[in-house]
């Protein structure tokens, strides 16, 4: 209670406490609703990398599948990594025994460093690599979704029972990958698998602190098992029955989106289709995530394209996140100051639960659960890839190796 002086009249009095404790109490309610939500959050996250699919093992014999596979790789200024991705797809064991089984397409995407060039010296030691160029998409078109267009066109009519595999130039896969691929989609009855790539030897700060809560984020607006309001897959490495890619109407039919992946398998589920987000981590690699802020930008992208551009998504979105991912310790914090052991004990559940969250999804992406403690602060540090995207919109630098968002 305290006395306001006013001249000529007697002191009065007002007493704070009662405006102050219902202050303290929405608080408190608001604070244990965002902690309820992020517990919520945590839950799903652990079900759904659980019901991930494990790579099927390799065949003793390399010539078990006869269908022809053929890769089609989009490449724009990647000579950096060029050499290294169509060395991995050169060496698939799947074709050991029919190298006409593979054939591959790399679409040099108007690059101005040696990418074609790399792409033309192994297309001469290899008759199975053609090279196409070509100087940008036409207007309404993605220039990554016109690079993979072009490349399943210069392929040519499918063949009996053909699967198109999609693989970023930043991607090394195993020697097995395509032979296991197509045997995990054949146990699962699957008509398009897809799999993250793993980090690289020399793994960048962006691995162990973007890539959990990212896939998180990415995983409650696209489900792995595809039975979400949409499907799971990652660009990196996507493998598609040719018949289902002439059922959607090809990349002809998304030709202006940008998130081009999560797209497709949508797309392919909602036309009878299964598809299934799959564990082959160890391997592909990538080193599009590296360095951080090559991996930070690369998330930017994803959610720029994901939400069209919208800036009221994406900045509600970052905010979200980031109340979202703070509300367990603030209310540890908030409870133990005000003496509300309720909430303090709710703010513990909470924090571990996003850490129990974390360690999951780090374990999956091989990035090390050791910074599951932070997972509240790693998770706020991605509502800051939300954010930036929105004020790179509105300030129209949002863009992609050298092109505008959205070509």
């Amino acid at each position: 209670m305290f006395a306001l002086p006013i001249s000529g009249v007697s002191p009065v009095s007002w007493d704070a406490g009662p405006v102050a404790h219902r202050g303290s109490a929405v608080a408190a309610a608001l604070l244990g609703g965002a902690v309820a939500g992020a517990c919520y959050r945590s839950v799903r996250t652990v079900r759904q990398v659980r019901a991930l699919v494990p790579l099927h093992e390799a065949p003793p014999d390399p010539g078990v599948f006869p269908a022809a596979v053929t890769v089609v790789v989009p490449a724009r200024d990647e000579a950096a990594v060029i050499d290294d991705c169509l060395r991995g797809i050169r060496a698939q064991t799947y074709a050991d025994r029919d190298p006409a089984a593979l054939r591959v397409v790399v679409v040099d995407d108007g690059s101005t460093d040696g990418t074609g060039d790399l792409a033309r010296a192994h297309a001469a030691a290899d008759e199975r690599i053609r090279v196409v160029r070509v100087d940008g998409p036409p207007p309404g078109w993605a220039g990554k979704v016109h690079a993979m267009h072009v490349g399943v066109e210069a392929a040519g009519p499918p063949g009996a029972g053909e699967w198109l595999l999609f693989v970023d130039a930043d991607t090394v896969l195993a020697p097995d990958l395509l032979a296991r691929l197509l045997l995990t989609a054949d146990a699962v009855d699957a008509d398009l698998v897809s799999t993250p790539g793993g980090p690289p030897p020399r793994r960048s700060a962006a691995w162990p602190l973007l890539m959990p809560p990212g896939l998180q984020l990415i995983g409650e607006n696209a489900a792995p098992d595809g039975r979400g309001a949409k499907a799971f897959a990652i660009g990196h490495c996507i493998l598609l029955r040719r018949s289902h890619y002439d059922k959607i109407g090809g990349w002809e039919s998304m030709a202006g989106l940008r998130n081009e992946d999560v797209a497709l398998a949508t797309s392919v589920r909602d036309h009878g289709g299964v598809t299934r987000l799959v564990d082959g981590l160890d391997h592909v690699t990538t080193t599009g995530m590296d360095p951080f802020a090559q991996g930070w930008a690369s998330f930017r992208k994803s959610f720029v394209a994901g939400t069209r551009q919208s800036v009221p998504v994406l900045l509600v979105g970052g905010l979200g996140q980031v109340a979202l991912s703070l509300a367990a310790p603030v209310a540890l914090g908030f409870g133990v100051r005000r003496r509300r052991p309720l909430l303090a004990a709710a703010g513990v559940i909470g924090w571990v639960a996003q850490g129990v969250a974390h360690a999951h999804t780090a374990r999956y992406m091989r990035a090390g659960p050791e910074l599951a403690p932070l997972a509240p602060f790693t998770g706020a540090l991605f509502g800051g890839v939300l954010l930036d995207g929105a004020v790179r919109v509105l300030s129209g630098t949002a863009s992609w190796k050298g092109r505008r968002s959205g070509s």
